[in-house]
């Protein structure tokens, strides 16, 4: 398991700004990306789900598997990664963006022209390091 810190300290920054500009709407881009993230996994289509991950979080999610490639990883880690529930909020802020589902929390970025996962199977993990990622989370 992986903990997210945020990059750059992203993370601070988002909860700071949450208090200062409120949530984006449900609905958003951002929110529609991690759904289907999500969607992609349940249907065992890791192609799809590795092709919603930012290219650094697909990278690296490659690199961990045994085999070299993102859509293996993904599979072993289909376990971990339950059924997120519904949505309760999305936070966005520029670039980055943050969905919280009833069991997951997932980060996103804008990349290659869209919303793209940079972290997802977070659960909170304290003050230090907010959340521990099974995806991503670096």
């Amino acid at each position: 398991m992986k903990t997210r810190r945020g990059a750059g300290g992203l993370l601070p920054g988002l909860i700071a700004l949450a208090a200062l500009s409120g949530c984006a709407p449900e609905g958003t881009a951002a929110t529609g990306a991690a759904e289907a993230f999500h969607r992609a996994l349940a249907g065992s289509d890791m192609a799809a789900a590795c092709s919603l991950l930012q290219p650094h979080t697909r990278e690296e999610t490659a690199r961990s598997s045994d085999s070299g490639t993102c859509e293996d990883q993904l599979e072993k880690e289909k376990a971990k990664l339950t059924d997120p529930g519904n949505v309760l909020r999305t936070e966005q802020y520029g670039q980055d963006a943050f969905v919280q589902f009833e069991n997951d929390a997932v980060f996103l970025a804008v990349s290659e022209g869209g919303w793209k996962v940079t972290a997802a199977g977070c659960k909170p993990n304290g003050e230090e390091a907010p959340y521990a990622c099974e995806v991503g989370g670096r």
